[in-house]
């Protein structure tokens, strides 16, 4: 045990001489945008806690900012900034969509840090995931204690609360343009007075009846892609950047990078060659088929059988065409090309993102590259 002890502390004194000696070498100067990025989390983070239904669309643009100020800054700064917008979100305009947030978005950045520091990419992917669904769950168990009430029943109260908010409204004028109105009830018209009441009745009755039923659902995949998002760009700036802190760090990168003061394991494999072994279809995707197929059969466990044929195929096999997809994008020659090329991928992640269909499709053209290894392919016809 002596032995050991004395060799931990020699490594950890190598690591630290180390350390210090690059400390002595003069960073490059960051970009111009680089300082527009960090301004822009104040703005995100306040229009998340002013206006709550907004977070889902800010969760996937503050998480790989807050990544950035790790990297840029350390730990301490990006995890004051959640903690401050938690605080003052919560005491001045107190929201149950605020407390989710809050935890989630605590939980998925110590998961993108904390995946910083492993190795092989997969498992840093799902150590990503893992801690931004906890924190949906956590997050969603916190409102299910603070309000004494079923989660179906919060979303109900919420939506007839909270009518007015612009995003709400419009939500459930839609889903009660297509609703299916029985005879004997009759749809109000737009013009009629009670209008507004019959659009904010029928969307909180929708609303109870999904998140009683589908919230584990909803925390598996908005936490699992929030955390992808975060997880692809952290990868591309570990690999531009190099700081004193990262494990085994050259004096060589250091020189070359701006200044980075959060250490991480930098991932040597490019986003174009993550690819997902074909060991997953045995692993993961048949036993979730056969768990889903049994539960279908036993009824009464489609929200079970839902969460998880999305939480171990839909979402990995999404992963596998990002890659994919990446890979594809890094094939165009030419600046031109290749900034067309990659504005088309942000697209594609966009519409990943917002619908869910487009996160389907990806999936089963992940499943594909899985079996077939469409790189390999694609490599042997250029080649050819």
């Amino acid at each position: 045990m002596n032995n050991r002890l004395e060799c931990y502390r020699r490594r950890w004194r190598a690591d630290r001489a180390a350390a210090d000696g690059l400390r002595r070498v003069p960073p490059l100067k960051a970009s111009p945008y680089e300082y527009v990025l960090y301004a822009l989390v104040f703005p995100l983070l306040l229009m998340a806690g002013a206006m709550p239904t907004t977070a889902l669309f800010v969760m996937p643009c503050a998480l790989p900012l807050l990544y950035l100020l790790y990297r840029r800054f350390g730990a301490y700064l990006p995890l004051a900034c959640v903690g401050g917008y938690g605080v003052f979100a919560l005491v001045f305009n107190y929201d149950v969509l605020t407390v989710v947030c809050f935890v989630f978005l605590f939980f998925a950045l110590l998961g993108l840090i904390a995946s910083a520091q492993l190795s092989p990419y997969l498992l840093c992917a799902a150590t990503a995931g893992i801690f931004a669904v906890a924190g949906a769950m956590l997050g969603m168990g916190v409102v299910r204690l603070a309000e004494r009430k079923p989660l179906g029943e919060v979303a109900a109260r919420y939506v007839i609360a909270e009518y007015d908010d612009p995003v709400i409204g419009r939500l459930a004028r839609l889903y009660y343009a297509r609703a299916d109105i029985p005879e004997d009830v009759g749809r109000v018209d737009e013009s009629d007075a009670g209008y507004d009441a019959a659009c904010a009745e029928y969307f909180a009755e929708y609303a109870e009846r999904e998140f009683g039923e589908y919230s584990l659902y909803y925390c598996v995949h908005f936490g699992a892609t929030f955390a992808a998002v975060g997880y692809f760009v952290s990868v591309l700036v570990n690999r531009r950047t190099a700081s004193r802190f990262d494990a085994n760090a050259t004096r060589e990168e250091v020189a070359a990078s701006t200044l980075a003061l959060g250490g991480v394991r930098v991932e040597r494999a490019r986003l174009a060659d993550m690819r997902v072994p074909r060991s997953y279809l045995w692993a993961v995707v048949l036993p979730a088929l056969v768990a889903g197929i049994a539960l279908d059969i036993v009824g009464g466990y489609a929200m079970l059988s839902a969460t998880v044929m999305h939480l171990f195929v839909t979402v990995p096999s999404a992963y596998a065409f990002v890659t994919l997809a990446t890979f594809f994008a890094s094939l165009f020659v030419g600046k031109k090309a290749r900034i067309a090329a990659h504005v088309a991928l942000a697209v594609v992640l966009a519409a990943m993102l917002v619908f869910p269909l487009a996160l389907f499709v990806g999936s089963l053209i992940g499943v594909c590259d899985v079996i077939l290894n469409l790189r390999f392919w694609t490599e042997f016809i250029r080649g050819g």
